[in-house]
C-alpha cells in the first residue's frame, strides 16, 4: 500500500465570535494571559468587534481554511493520492501544536506545509 501523504495548511485563525479571546501567552506566562488580554480588549475592542460585526460576528478563516482543505483532499484523492490534510492555526482552534500531535499520531512520514499567511507577514518573511 502506498504511504499516506500528509498536507498541513497553517492559518492564523481568529474568533469565531464576538466573545472569543484569542490571546494564548507560554508557560509562566500564562499567569498574566487574562490581565493582558483584558489590557488589549479595552483598547481593541471596539475597532475590532465593528470589524467582526461587519463580516458576520466573528472571523471566517477557519471555515475558509477547512473548505479549503476538504477541496484539495477531495482533488488529491480524485488523483489517487492517497492524504490526510490538516488545518493548523495559530491563534485558534485547532492549534497546529495540537495538529502536529494528531499527525504523529496517524505516523505520517511525508508532509507538505502550506502556509496561508499574507505574503509579508511577519509570520512568513521574519522581518517587519
Amino acid at each position: 500500500m502506498e504511504e499516506k501523504i500528509g498536507v498541513l495548511l497553517l492559518n492564523l485563525g481568529g474568533p469565531e465570535t464576538l466573545k472569543d479571546d484569542i490571546i494564548r501567552l507560554p508557560g509562566l506566562f500564562k499567569l498574566l494571559q487574562r490581565p493582558l488580554a483584558k489590557l488589549i480588549s479595552v483598547l481593541r475592542a471596539p475597532k475590532s468587534e465593528e470589524g467582526y460585526a461587519a463580516i458576520g460576528g466573528g472571523s471566517p478563516l477557519r471555515k475558509i481554511t477547512d473548505e479549503q482543505a476538504n477541496a484539495l483532499r477531495m482533488a488529491l484523492e480524485a488523483n489517487n493520492v492517497n492524504v490526510s490534510v490538516y488545518v493548523g492555526m495559530r491563534y485558534w482552534y485547532s492549534f497546529t501544536e495540537e495538529v502536529i500531535e494528531q499527525i504523529k499520531l496517524d505516523r505520517i512520514k511525508k508532509l507538505v506545509v502550506l502556509p496561508l499567511y499574507p505574503q509579508f507577514s511577519i509570520s512568513t518573511t521574519g522581518r517587519d
